[in-house]
């Protein structure tokens, strides 16, 4: 594997022969943030709200090359709503804050019309300061969303 280095800090993600990129993340108060995990002579970067993006993995495989690698991912709606908390943190960058928000409401437009209420449920359990953050975009997120109106109902309850 290729590890990208930055300057004084040991790598925090690899670049596998085939393309496959892994990115090593920690809690952490801010997003993003590189930090020295000293365990495993490696860096992370930082997740906030880690455990409530985490609690209860779901578990899935992941293709590389010719292998299939178990791996445990976050819920489907969990992801969704961390992202779209991702997306109020990004500062200065923000084509990431808008890629988070695409990816973050394409699965929950998938979840509104199957499951929604995983959604409902993932929302219910947001931590405080993850909700108000969510909530300053909401119209923002309803706007794009308007063409799902099983979402909207559900963006309304934030």
């Amino acid at each position: 594997m290729a590890c990208h280095r930055r300057a004084q800090h040991v790598p925090s993600s690899c670049q596998a022969p085939r393309g496959l990129r892994v990115d090593v993340l920690t809690p952490g108060e801010e997003l993003g943030q590189i930090v020295k995990l000293p365990a495993l002579a490696w860096a992370a970067q930082t997740v906030p709200f880690y455990d409530y993006l985490l609690k209860d993995p779901e578990p899935a495989c992941m293709l590389a090359g010719g292998h299939c690698v178990p791996v445990h991912i976050p819920q489907a709606a969990r992801f969704v709503w961390h992202k779209l908390y991702a997306s109020t943190q990004r500062r200065g960058t923000p084509e990431k804050a808008t890629k988070d928000r695409i990816q973050a409401l394409t699965i929950a437009a998938l979840l509104a019309s199957e499951d929604a209420h995983l959604l409902l449920d993932a929302l219910n359990e947001l931590p405080p300061r993850m909700r108000e953050h969510i909530a300053r975009i909401k119209g923002t997120l309803m706007q794009t969303a308007s063409a799902h109106p099983e979402l909207i109902d559900l963006l309304d309850a934030i």
